[in-house]
Order: C-alpha cells, then structure tokens, then sequence
C-alpha cells in the first residue's frame, strides 16, 4: 500500500471514531468516572505480554493477542501521566485493526466524487447480487488511469482474508488478482509462471522452511 493510502485509510478510521465520540457525546453528554486501574492488573499484563511472546513464536500472533497486551498494560497504571500514554497505546492498537479488516474488505482510502467508498468486485458479483435479492447493484467501470490502483487494494483484501481465515480458498482469489494485475503489465498467466519457474530455479522455493536471521542492515535477499 502506498503512503498516501495508508494515511487516507488512518483518517478514514479516525473520522469514524470522531463521529461515534460525537454520537456518544449527544447521548450521554460529559461523562467522569473513577480510572479503576491499578497494580492488581499488573500480573494479567504480564501474562499477556507472554502470550504475545508465544504467539509470536508459533506464528500464530493476532490482533487480539497485541490489543489484549495494551489494554491491560494500561489497566495496571495508576500514575494519570503513563495512564493516558498506555491508553493513547491501546487506542491506537485499536484503529491499527480497524485498519486492517478496512483493506481485508476491500474499503480502502479510494473515494467517489460524492464522499462515498467504492471497491473491485469480481466480473459477476452484480449478478449474483441481483439474483439473490439484492436489486441492481451500483456499479461502473474503472477508469484507466485507477484500476491498477483498485487491483492493488484488492490484492491486499484478498491476502488479509487468507491471513485471518487461513483457508485454502481464499488463495484462488489471491491467484485471480495476481493474474488480473498481470494481465494490467501485459504478462499471461502462462509468462507469469515461467518468471516463477525461473525465480525458483535461481533461488529456490519454500520447501525447506528457512528462516533467516538478518544481522541489522542486511538485505533480505527475497
């Protein structure tokens, strides 16, 4: 994702939580109440420190594993100061999510004309829309100049459901996107698994399962 996108993407997210602060605001007004931390928490944020340790280890870290930690890091602070700083910690751990399921489903940074949030979608999804129900979809045609631009941000929706999902069908839509990002460079899918071959038989492939240690300022070679 580009950097412009990212910082789109982060203003979407902070323009929603504006807006539900103001809708809370209207419906309960200011509201004060005691903090409740202190260092009875500091054992649970140890042990999610360590659970994140764990995870990490396995490969198995998730959002909640990371959001977990901050919250209760802050729930162990009594010092107002490093309060604020450790909730500051975990609501920005928390618009980082909220990011991430935003490009899992497609509703990146790109905007209409009219303020609204449009996506890519697959050559027979309006049909299948209207087939269930769902009326005549809204759809136009991307413009030349943004659907590479739309592929990309598919092709980060279609990783992020294989990532949170890890089902083996999400990888068939990931392969769509790339032959489609391919076909935008003018390469087959035929070409494209020749460049593959070839990368292979120069570096190799997975199948040996290295990981390699990067000393501080090495490249990672791919």
């Amino acid at each position: 994702m580009e950097p412009e996108d990212v910082a789109g993407s982060l203003q979407t997210v902070l323009d929603d939580v504006a807006a539900e602060r103001e809708a809370q605001d209207r419906l309960w007004g200011v509201q004060e109440f005691p903090d409740g931390s202190g260092p009875e928490y500091g054992e649970r944020a140890d042990e999610a420190k360590r659970d994140v340790a764990a995870a990490w280890s396995r490969g198995e870290l998730t959002w909640r594993h990371i959001l977990t930690e901050e919250f209760y890091e802050a729930l162990a602070e009594t010092d107002s100061e490093r309060l604020r700083i450790e909730l500051i910690q975990t609501a920005a751990v928390a618009v980082k999510w909220v990011q991430s399921l935003d490009r899992r489903r497609g509703l990146t940074p790109h905007r209409t004309k009219t303020g609204g949030r449009e996506k890519l979608v697959r050559d027979r999804i309006p049909e299948i829309i209207q087939d269930a129900g769902g009326g005549a979809a809204a759809v136009r045609a991307a413009e030349e100049g943004e659907y590479e631009a739309l592929l990309r941000a598919k092709l980060y929706e279609e990783a992020g459901e294989y990532v949170a999902s890890g089902e083996s069908a999400e990888l068939a839509d990931l392969l769509e996107v790339l032959y489609a990002l391919a076909a935008v460079h003018g390469i087959s899918p035929a070409e494209l698994e020749r460049q593959r071959a070839q990368k292979a038989g120069e570096r190799g492939g997975f199948t040996h399962r290295l990981v390699l240690r990067l000393p501080t300022g090495v490249s990672d070679g791919k």
